[in-house]
């Protein structure tokens, strides 16, 4: 960069204040940490906790205790292992970690460094753009800063390794040394980092701001792999047919399904099943189970499924069979072909463990599949989700059957834990990882409205809720990723964006330098074509007033907030360890109505939670009067396992939660009802997305509020179309109108 640029960039800084430089230290991965983040949670309350239900063996990877650690960069070990895991025939003892993907800015001087990322931080300035036009570094600088991957396994000077002697052995990063010489890496890879972390390092070239966008993990080192047990080859009884129907003779043996020249292995290996003659059609479904965040993994997993070669099954889909029948012995038996539906070769359940019973319903829908595969049926089961992850290999051994066990943390990366399972194995991966960016792209199941993740996990102690325990610790994805994410999806004609966090709040706040949810709203909303942008799921706790103004601040943000309060009750909040009071709740819904008087506002409640008197409960209903929510999401509590309430013994009887859940969810049905009331003979911008399944010449869109509403039109012509509908009929949870020339009607008042 010439003197003028220097110049230039110094006057633009002048004014801006000193940031706190995230400065590594000379130290190694297995050198104590740096920082600590703990969990936030304010005092804990008077209960004692004595331990977790009991009745499934649980795969607790997570803390879950208040004061725990919560930061990523510790709870994640990828220190190199002592040892290697035989029972793991992809384990060789070394590191998972295998490299970082990194860009950087190159200063002259820490001062320009230090006051840059002030604003980075901030998300006032994009990192690759300052790299394209600040950067002194010429062989990154067009490409925005680029270095590339990092490999984690380079030696430096200092250290020794035996029966390591050549030097092209010892520096897999030489050919980075003219961007980022030895000194500066040694800097970074001897500090635990993850994802969106921005370091500040010195080298012989400058100062170099230096940001982690990706890990690269093998996550094969970090799964169980149980080898299926070899049978011997048996010829199965023979099936009789009668009247169509199969009937087992009893004697039929089971057959391993994962032996040699399977389906998959020959999908994974681009080859064909050993005696076939055709290629091969292999096709999965999926069956989604829970929150949003579920329906977004499910995307990312069809996208992986997707790149195999493996192709969703279609409702309607039939294939011939040819079967025998005998007619009871009278007739010499005959040979027939007959139409039957299709069954998929690759099922995944993507499982949900928020409500009770969550495990049983899981057991109940692999049933069928499980007979599959005993029957000898080349068919590959998967479960994936929070039930995964809370059960853990214990899902084995309640069902063989079971190919794939993984927790959410995977996927994406369904598919390489898929090459141990063509190889004949069982596995299961649960363990903590760095959630890297998507290798593959998502299916999307609209072509209008797309899920973006913007953190993962949840470091809340809620004494209630297993997410902590499913989904992990947080982790917040680099803003530059949501960006360029959000952008690609306005390039392919997504109309709609919905930000995606189980405590979106607390965006950032694991990263070094922390940065705000608020800032990132403000940017990934200014994203040009871009029509409208949601966000879900609200904390109370961490919900700045800074976010509600930032809604109202950027154009494309909908006049929109999910905020689960779950009592309006003091006394229940504080044992529910939910961080906050209703005062503090009423607060946020006041700056609401102060800056978006017409917005719309929905929450979630839990009624009949241990202990909640009958006054506790009517401060929730008090609560409800006050707000007249648009929405409310009810449930009834039940016992989640490894969760302190559970142990309580003040548990509620089932006829008492039954009672406040139908009072409840009375009142909800009548606030939802006049809220949408109010919409009588508006107009409304309406963002059509389906046809009305009810009555096919009929669309169904959503305004700025997420109401649903249907109106006369031809789905292929309006689909990703904004209209202006003028309101007719309003029902408790959906409007109907007419499509107008009018103008929307402007609310300037609640």
């Amino acid at each position: 960069m010439n003197a003028l640029a220097i110049t230039s960039i110094a006057l633009l800084l002048a004014s801006a204040p000193t940031a706190h430089a995230f400065q590594p230290s000379q130290r190694h991965h297995n050198a104590a940490p740096l920082h600590r983040l703990h969990s936030t949670t304010a005092e804990p309350t008077d209960v004692v906790v004595t331990g977790p239900i009991t009745g499934s063996e649980t795969n607790i990877k997570y803390p879950t205790a208040r004061g725990s650690a919560v930061d990523s960069r510790i709870i994640i070990d990828y220190k190199t292992k002592n040892k290697k895991n035989n029972s793991n025939p992809s384990d060789d003892g070394s590191s998972p970690l295998l490299a970082l993907r990194l860009s950087h800015i190159l200063f002259a001087s820490q001062e320009l460094a230090t006051q840059t990322l002030e604003k980075l931080t901030k998300a006032e300035w994009n990192f690759e753009e300052m790299a394209t036009k600040v950067s002194n570094c010429g062989e990154t600088r067009e490409e925005g800063g680029s270095i590339g991957w990092v490999n984690l396994s380079e030696i430096f000077e200092d250290d020794t390794v035996d029966g390591l002697a050549e030097e092209e052995e010892k520096n897999p990063n030489e050919h980075l040394d003219l961007i980022l010489p030895p000194s500066a890496r040694e800097q970074i890879l001897s500090t635990p980092t993850k994802p969106g972390d921005i370091l500040m390092v010195d080298s012989s070239r400058g100062v170099h701001l230096v940001q982690v966008i990706d890990v690269m993990v093998d996550v094969r080192k970090l799964s169980y792999v149980k080898a299926r047990k070899k049978k011997k080859e048996q010829q199965p009884a023979p099936l009789i047919i009668q009247n169509e129907m199969e009937v087992g003779s009893g004697a039929t043996k089971r057959k391993d399904s994962h032996g040699k020249g399977t389906k998959l292995a020959g999908v994974l290996g681009g080859a064909l099943v050993e005696g076939n003659s055709e290629n091969l059609d292999l096709t999965y479904k999926i069956e989604t189970m829970g929150c949003q965040m579920n329906a977004a993994d499910s995307e990312r997993i069809e996208g992986q499924l997707m790149s195999l070669g493996i192709r969703a099954l279609a409702e309607d889909e039939m294939v011939e069979v040819e079967y025998e029948t005998n007619n009871g012995g009278l007739m010499k038996e005959t040979k027939k072909i007959k139409q039957v539906k299709k069954k998929p070769d690759v099922i995944v359940l993507n499982t949900c463990s928020i409500r009770d019973h969550a495990e049983q319903k899981v057991y109940s829908y692999l049933g069928p599949h499980a007979k599959r595969k005993q029957n000898g049926e080349d068919i590959t089961i998967i479960v994936a989700g929070c039930v995964a992850q809370q059960e853990g290999q214990s899902l084995l051994r309640r069902v063989p059957e079971i190919d794939l066990v993984m927790g959410p943390q995977y996927a994406n990366r369904i598919s390489d834990l898929l090459e141990d399972v063509a190889n004949g194995n069982q596995v299961v991966a649960t363990e903590a990882s760095h959630i890297m960016e998507d290798s593959t792209k998502p299916r999307r199941t609209s072509a209008t409205c797309a899920w973006v993740n913007v953190i993962y996990g949840c470091n809340e102690r809620c004494t209630y809720c297993i997410v902590p325990t499913t989904r992990g610790v947080e982790q917040s994805r680099p803003v530059e990723s949501i960006v360029d994410e959000v952008k690609e999806l306005v390039s392919q004609g997504f109309k709609e964006v919905t930000l995606l966090g189980q405590n979106i709040d607390a965006y950032g706040r694991d990263m070094l330098p922390k940065r705000k949810f608020s800032d990132l709203m403000r940017i990934v909303g200014d994203t040009p074509g871009l029509k409208r942008l949601r966000f879900v799921t609200s904390h109370p706790r961490y919900m700045s007033l800074g976010v509600v103004d930032a809604v109202a601040d950027t154009k494309a943000a909908c006049e929109y907030f999910h905020i689960p309060f779950q009592s309006g009750s003091n006394a229940i909040l504080k044992a529910m360890g939910r961080g906050h009071t209703r005062e503090k709740f009423l607060s946020i819904v006041d700056r609401v109505r102060e800056r978006l008087p017409d917005a719309a506002i929905t929450a979630d409640v839990i009624v009949g939670f241990p202990g909640e008197t009958e006054q506790d409960f009517l401060d929730t209903l008090d609560i409800m009067e006050q707000v007249k929510f648009d929405q409310v999401n009810t449930a009834a509590y039940s016992p989640r396992p490894n969760t302190p309430a559970a142990t309580w013994e003040n548990q509620l009887d089932d006829d008492v939660k039954q009672d406040r859940l139908q009072r409840i969810n009375e009142l909800t049905i009548k606030h939802a009802t006049e809220r949408r009331a109010r919409m009588m003979d508006r107009v409304v911008e309406v963002l059509v997305e389906e046809r009305n399944v009810k009555v096919p010449t009929q669309v169904m869109g959503r305004t700025t509020h997420g109401y649903i509403v249907y109106f006369d039109g031809d789905i292929d012509e309006l689909r990703g179309q904004l209209v202006n509908v003028k309101i007719d009929k309003c029902q408790r949870f959906y409007l109907a109108g007419q499509p107008t020339e009018e103008e929307v009607t402007k609310v300037t008042k609640a």
